[in-house]
């Protein structure tokens, strides 16, 4: 009795499982490297267009630095011969144009950022195309990054092939950056 009841038990156990597998697929797995996006041609162009973005930046702000010692220096030389009222008036002006320099430094901060943003997304985006492509190739039907998978035949890595189908769906992504007032009116826009 005992027997025919654990036999019973075992063939619906049996069942159930099979009943809850029906419609799926049998997993096949494939994985990729997360540095995949970081190795791609167009992740490099990325970066290549932003170092020369920020190497105008800092032309720029070295010439606003200049600028502003030049104007401070003169200040403080002012003040020795102005009147208090002229010399604060002077004053204001300076403080104005610091904080119009503060602020072009955050716009051309913001820039940057969402340049490399927009750009990167793009990356990503072809990057999944290209990983989803090189995974029907194969026969797989889940992907995985190598990262999260503590050990795996090597056979199942598929970076190779994805970082060259990327490589070529997408050599290079042009990085664009917004205009100074686009930039301002979304600074404005953020919540403080």
């Amino acid at each position: 009795m005992k027997k025919t009841l654990m036999m019973s038990f075992l063939v619906s156990a049996a069942m159930m499982m099979d009943s809850t597998a029906e419609g799926l697929p049998t997993p096949v797995l494939a994985i990729v490297e997360q540095a995949t996006l970081d190795q791609s041609s167009a992740f490099k162009d990325i970066v290549k267009q932003i170092e020369q973005k920020r190497a105008e930046i800092q032309k720029e702000l070295a010439t606003y630095e200049t600028e502003l010692k030049a104007q401070d220096k003169k200040l403080a030389e002012e003040q020795k011969t102005l009147p208090e009222k002229e010399f604060n008036d002077k004053r204001q002006v300076f403080e104005k144009r610091v904080k119009e320099i503060q602020e072009k430094i955050e716009i051309r901060r913001a820039q940057l950022e969402l340049g490399v943003e927009e750009a990167k997304k793009k990356v990503f985006e072809a990057f999944l195309k290209v990983a989803d492509d090189v995974m029907k190739e194969v026969g797989a039907n889940i992907m995985l990054y190598k990262e999260t998978v503590v050990t795996a035949d090597k056979a199942f890595d598929l970076t190779t092939q994805v970082l060259e189908k990327l490589n070529q769906s997408l050599p290079k992504v042009q990085v664009s950056f917004k205009s100074e007032a686009d930039v301002k009116k979304q600074l404005q826009q953020q919540p403080q």
